[in-house]
């Protein structure tokens, strides 16, 4: 009688693939929780992948009353490695079309104070968060726009 010890391996690795899956995404600035709209999303395990976009249309705007430079503080929860993000001005862009600022966190969870963020302006603010689990891997995009209005 053959060993049913593969079978449970290979049935155990599935089951654990199938739970892992990108963390949830929270930003707070000024301790105001900011509400964030997904804009893409992608996984990769060692066979496959997917990738997925909202495009999302209706971004809420979310307006804090906060000191300049604004912190923008990122939860992204378990098996995050990595949070990437870009601001942008909506009411004056770049030449360039590219962000006025660029930032990193490592970890899970991070501040970043945005030296690009004046008041009584508006920003579109994109959040990129890498995550991993034993079998999988991926990275979730949020979306937020954001006025910052003195305390």
């Amino acid at each position: 009688m053959p060993s049913r010890v593969p079978l449970a391996l290979i049935l155990f690795v599935i089951v654990l693939a199938s739970c892992g899956g990108a963390p949830n995404v929270t930003v707070t600035i000024a301790g105001v929780t900011v509400p964030v709209v997904l804009a893409s999303t992608s996984v990769r395990t060692g066979c496959s992948g997917e990738v997925g976009d909202a495009f999302p249309r209706d971004v809420p705007l979310t307006t804090v009353r906060a000191p300049t430079p604004a912190v923008i503080h990122v939860d992204a929860g378990e098996g995050a490695t990595r949070t990437r993000g870009w601001i942008y001005d909506v009411e004056a862009p770049t030449v360039s079309g590219g962000p006025l600022e660029e930032f990193t966190l490592a970890g899970r969870t991070g501040d970043h104070a945005a030296k690009s963020i004046v008041r009584e302006r508006t920003y579109t603010v994109v959040v990129n968060v890498m995550w991993s689990s034993p079998v999988t891997s991926g990275e979730v995009t949020h979306v937020f726009r954001l006025r910052v209005e003195p305390p």
